[in-house]
This record gives structure tokens, C-alpha cells and sequence, in this order.
């Protein structure tokens, strides 16, 4: 593919270098003129010079013939100004960075590809290396507001043999895995023992439902 990356910073060389090793045709701009003296001796790849958010450079990039383009500067305007000149040229996956959670709709918005917001990610590790056997963490959705999981019911659950509509008063259970087989639930859906449940729930409910868990 021929991939157009907007910014040299540590993980752009990265992804870059991965890219390359993958035989991936890159461009890659920067916009300071150092870094991308070091990194056009580093890379093999074509490194432009310049504001990736100004329309000629990225047409000195050739974006209009490339298969995807990656904004992923740390500034979020940069990054929204890249992504709205790519979706003009009809640039079909567009990738960006998004350094704050709070300007992920204003890219939904637009209709980018994929948003990678990096402080969220950072923040999902972390808090994945410090949960509890038994539960999976997937996300933070609605602005962070409430977390994505997955837990098990045991027999020493309050859950357990308990409907979804007994127990879901806060909280939502949007899947089960039962034995290996996906089950949608209703509110008359009783839990077992042994059933992976898949929570959505607000921030503040989280420890309390743990506890019943448990």
C-alpha cells in the first residue's frame, strides 16, 4: 500500500520502520526540518519537509493516488486539519492520533476511518496490569464516563441463578459466554455458574459490582 504518515515524532518513525519492513510504500512528513533531515538518512522512505496540514504538501506527498494516510502529530487540530483535507481527496482509510478524549466527536463527525486516542490507551494498560483475576478490561466509552468488561460469575456469586433484570439496574450485560457459545441476553436471561458476562457501567459503579460479583 502507499501510505502517507503526518508526523516524525518517536512513533511515526516507528510505525514507519514497521511499515517499510512490511514492504508498505511510505511518505512520510515532518515538520520540523532537522527531524526530517534524520530521518530522511534513517529511512527508506520519502521524507517531506512541512506542515502536513497545508494542502501543497500534502500534494507533494501524492495523498490523492495513496491508499491511507496516518495523522498522527500531537496537536489534535493538526491532526483534524489533515484528516478533512484527505477526506477532499477522497482518500478511503484514514487513521488519526487524538491526544484528547474530549475532541473524539468532533473526528466521528467527519467520518475518519479509525481514531486512536493514545491517552486512552496508555490509561487501559496501566489500569489492565492492576485489575483482578478474572476480568477482562476492553474500554472506556461514553467520554470515559463508564468502562467496558468482562468477568466471570462464580457459584459463590450474588449474581449466580440471578436474571439479567433482577441484577442490570445500573448496569448493562450486552453478551454472554457460555461453554464457548455467544449468548445475546434478555432481561429474562438467567446467569450460571461458569458464564463470562460482558459489562457497560458507569465509573462509579464499578467497584460495587466486583464486590457482588464476588
Amino acid at each position: 500500500m502507499k501510505i502517507v504518515i503526518v508526523g516524525g515524532g518517536k512513533v511515526g518513525e516507528a510505525l514507519s520502520k514497521l511499515l517499510i519492513k512490511e514492504k508498505h510504500d511510505i511518505v512520510l512528513i515532518e515538520k520540523d526540518e532537522k527531524r526530517a533531515e534524520a530521518l530522511a538518512e534513517k529511512l527508506d522512505a520519502l521524507v517531506l519537509h512541512g506542515d502536513g496540514s497545508e494542502a501543497s504538501i500534502l500534494k507533494d506527498a501524492n495523498l490523492e493516488e495513496s491508499d491511507a494516510i496516518i495523522a498522527m502529530t500531537g496537536d489534535d487540530k493538526t491532526n483534524l486539519m489533515v484528516c478533512e483535507l484527505a477526506k477532499s481527496s477522497k482518500v478511503s482509510n484514514i487513521v488519526a492520533r487524538i491526544n484528547d478524549t474530549s475532541n473524539e466527536g468532533v473526528f466521528m463527525k467527519i467520518g475518519i476511518s479509525s481514531i486512536i486516542n493514545t491517552t486512552n490507551s496508555a490509561v487501559l494498560d496501566f489500569k489492565k496490569a492492576i485489575e483482578r483475576p478474572g476480568k477482562i478490561l476492553s474500554g472506556f466509552v461514553a467520554g470515559e464516563k463508564a468502562e467496558v468488561f468482562e468477568i466471570v460469575i462464580n457459584e459463590k456469586s450474588k449474581f449466580a441463578g440471578r436474571t439479567v433484570e433482577d441484577i442490570a439496574k445500573k448496569f448493562s450485560i450486552s453478551a454472554i459466554n457460555r461453554n464457548g457459545e455467544l449468548v445475546i441476553p434478555t432481561h429474562r436471561t438467567k446467569l450460571r455458574d461458569g458464564d463470562i458476562i460482558t459489562i457497560c457501567a458507569p465509573l462509579g459503579e464499578i467497584r460495587k459490582i466486583e464486590k457482588e460479583i464476588n
